[in-house]
């Protein structure tokens, strides 16, 4: 009898977001997903997907989160989960940033997105809950020179900065992100055998910045049809200061990372 299983997915996205926000400036995504179960409790899980240069500087297009844990109680009824999780975004780097401009323009820092988590689950039935806490120097990238910088220099180069919120933002020193919290409540409620109705709400606390702090929700439909999965979900975010999402590209366009959306999706599992 096999006290194991594996199962995989491989699902085609018209824009691949995390906590409400786009990993591929609103455009088309991919993910393959791999999750692995043994019968003692113990479970794996990996993620490849793909993400685009204007959100991640330098990177090689694609994400991969790694995660390991266990998982113990009733499926029907209270159920929980412990584990540990890492999120990697190759060669992805913000170079020569500066740590404070109005002190010393010429001291420069490289930040990376690689992120750090602990993790904690808890559900009963069909809701489930999950709270994250990092565990790593940055949760992707977030610190002051990314941060304060990603706002400042386009502003700056456009002459609109606002040099007093900006020293602000700066500080007297450079401030990390370890131990930022999110928090997510999941819920797919059946319709009927092939149709699920789909809900998600979403919070990300960014520790030391507070205008990055983000709500995320999702309302959608899934079915299942021919040995493939569609769904449709709405999916929208406010984050505490919306112009904190509107990220650049190479060319100098822009585009609102938390912008609402339908974000409509195929996937096969195997």
């Amino acid at each position: 009898i096999q006290s194991y299983a594996i199962d995989y997915e491989v699902k085609l996205l018209s824009d691949r977001r995390t906590n409400g926000l786009s990993d591929t400036y609103l455009r088309p995504g991919t993910e393959f997903t791999v999750n692995a179960a043994h019968e003692s409790g113990v479970i794996g899980y990996l993620q490849l997907g793909n993400v685009a240069k204007a959100n991640f500087s330098g990177s090689n297009l694609w994400t991969a989160v790694a995660a390991v844990g266990y998982r113990w109680g009733n499926p029907q009824g209270w159920h929980y989960g412990v584990g540990v999780a890492q999120e990697m975004f190759p060669s992805a780097v913000v170079k020569d940033a500066p740590r404070n401009p109005f002190v010393d323009p010429t001291d420069t820092m490289n930040t990376n997105f690689d992120t750090s988590f602990a993790v904690l689950e808890l559900g009963y039935g069909m809701v489930e809950a999950r709270y994250l806490k990092v565990s790593s120097k940055d949760f992707r990238g977030n610190n002051t020179s990314v941060v304060c910088g990603s706002r400042f220099i386009p502003e700056l180069l456009a002459g609109t900065a606002d040099l007093a919120a900006t020293a602000a933002c700066y500080g007297d020193s450079v401030k990390h992100s370890r131990g930022s919290q999110l928090l997510s409540i999941d819920t797919k409620y059946p319709l009927r055998h092939d149709t699920k109705l789909i809900a998600h709400v979403g919070y990300t606390q960014v520790k030391n910045f507070s205008q990055v702090r983000t709500i995320d929700y999702k309302l959608g439909v899934a079915h299942t049809r021919w040995g493939l999965d569609f769904e449709l979900d709405a999916i929208a975010a406010s984050m505490r200061d919306r112009s904190y999402a509107i990220t650049y590209d190479t060319y100098g366009h822009t585009k609102r990372i938390d912008r609402t959306a339908l974000v409509a999706s195929i996937a096969k599992r195997f």
